[in-house]
């Protein structure tokens, strides 16, 4: 079986079978013809809306040639919003265009938890902007999805640069416990404490 077979199996599995997702290792043993037959057949599925899987497939088909590709269709508005953050995030990972940002924060406030989900574990940690640490508090404060609320406050532990080997276990888990807490006033205690750590 060909590699460009194997890629096209993929998508008669299901369930547990896709769990892994469409990894690099589909990629890495085709040749560049197989990879150009690979692109296009995601990019087919990407211009009827797509899903997180095949956008990440075409930037490890080509992902030179992804970029542009799926600029225009961020910006055409063509993708699903579970490939919108997932395009977003690919960009963003190469270019690190700031200008991406509000594709997260706008699913971040989705109505569908699993949007809200999604946009919080792919925002970028790099870069706090006002408006994306508004989004993440908003989250931590509102968010009754657990998963949902784990991404933002993972996330934002991580734009502060908290982890146990910067502030040490016991900080590290007072500030993750605490915005977990149902505690309002506890919350927006550690969101003061974090702004003073990087003053």
């Amino acid at each position: 079986m060909s590699a460009y077979q194997k890629f096209l199996e993929f998508f008669s599995m299901h369930n547990k079978e896709r769990l892994d997702g469409l990894g690099s290792e589909y990629f890495s043993s085709m040749t560049k013809e197989e990879r150009n037959m690979a692109f296009d057949f995601l990019l087919k599925r990407l211009q009827s809306g797509g899903t997180e899987e095949s956008v990440h497939g075409l930037f490890r088909a080509n992902p030179d040639r992804a970029i542009d590709v799926v600029k225009d269709l961020l910006s055409s508005k063509t993708l699903s919003p579970e490939a919108s953050i997932a395009a977003a995030w690919n960009l963003y990972t190469i270019q690190n265009d700031e200008a991406l940002l509000p594709i997260f924060i706008r699913f971040m406030a989705d109505p569908d938890h699993r949007l809200r989900e999604k946009a919080a574990y792919y925002v970028p940690s790099d870069v706090l902007t006002e408006e994306l640490k508004s989004s993440l508090q908003g989250m931590i404060r509102t968010e009754t999805q657990q998963l949902a609320r784990i991404h933002a406050v993972d996330k934002l532990l991580d734009s502060y640069g908290v982890s146990e080997e910067s502030v040490g276990k016991a900080k590290y888990l007072y500030f993750y416990r605490g915005l977990h807490n149902e505690d309002l006033q506890l919350k927006e205690s550690i969101f003061r404490q974090l702004e003073v750590l990087v003053s």
